[in-house]
């Protein structure tokens, strides 16, 4: 027998697992088929979308590594990452549960494609990007007011939290509203026209609704949420908002459909 079909050698051991790798791809892809012919009731739904919630939050919040620290703190862009794909990913099967029940239908199929597309931009706009956002507004903006300008501190305070939230509402809401409607129309393959009918009838009635929405929870963000727990907080917050943004961004071409 050659050394390198040995068993116990080194090529063998690689045979094996790339084998046994392809066994669960196709086993991955038999059970995602059935899952895709699958009828979902809402209650069913709405019971994944909280589970898958619960697990991300219990990650990013409670899982640690044999150092000690928590995995958000080692890796935070890889743990943002998957929840803010896993956040807007519960966030859309709810919206796609909400929409089959308003319609008055019991039992639906879900648009898998959509929620593909949901989780992509929730990398960008859950994950990534608000850790940066958050991360600019601690290195660039003082965690308390200054002093010296004949101010009541608590006037300087409540001063300084209310630039904050202008800023957030202007910098960060335009931000994700407009990666959020460029990306779809990216993954749904608009027309330049698409994409400037998306923003011409629906970019502003968006952004209204980011300053009616947010300002409360930042509030909270930029008072008692720890720095490293923002993305995570922000994207909880997020599974209704990125999913009526994605209705909105989806709207245009419903009509012209």
């Amino acid at each position: 027998m050659s050394p390198l079909t040995r068993p116990g050698s080194s090529s063998s051991q690689v045979a094996r697992a790339l084998s046994l790798a392809a066994m669960a791809f196709e086993t991955i892809k038999k059970k995602f088929k059935m899952l895709q012919r699958r009828s979902w009731k809402s209650t069913e739904v709405y019971a994944a979308a909280t589970a898958i919630t619960a697990l991300d939050v219990g990650i990013v919040s409670f899982l640690r590594l044999p150092s000690g620290n928590l995995l958000v703190e080692s890796f935070p862009l890889i743990t943002n990452s998957i929840q803010g794909a896993g956040l807007v990913f519960a966030g859309d099967l709810v919206s796609q549960a909400v929409v089959k029940h308003l319609q008055g239908t019991k039992e639906f199929l879900l648009d898998w494609t959509r929620l593909a597309k949901a989780s992509l931009v929730g990398v960008i706009n859950v994950g990534l990007w608000p850790y940066y956002w958050y991360l600019a507004v601690e290195t660039f903006l003082p965690a308390q007011a200054p002093t010296g300008f004949g101010l009541p501190v608590w006037l300087g305070e409540w001063g300084l939290l209310l630039v904050k939230i202008v800023l957030d509402s202007i910098i960060n809401g335009s931000f994700s509203i407009f990666s959020s409607f460029s990306l779809w129309s990216l993954m749904d393959r608009d027309t330049v026209e698409q994409w400037k009918d998306k923003f011409r009838n629906s970019f502003m009635e968006t952004w209204l609704m980011d300053w009616k929405s947010w300002p409360l929870y930042n509030i909270l963000c930029f008072t008692i949420i720890p720095f490293r727990l923002r993305p995570m907080t922000s994207g909880i917050a997020s599974m209704f908002w990125n999913a009526y943004v994605s209705h909105q961004s989806q709207r245009v071409n419903a009509h012209k459909e």
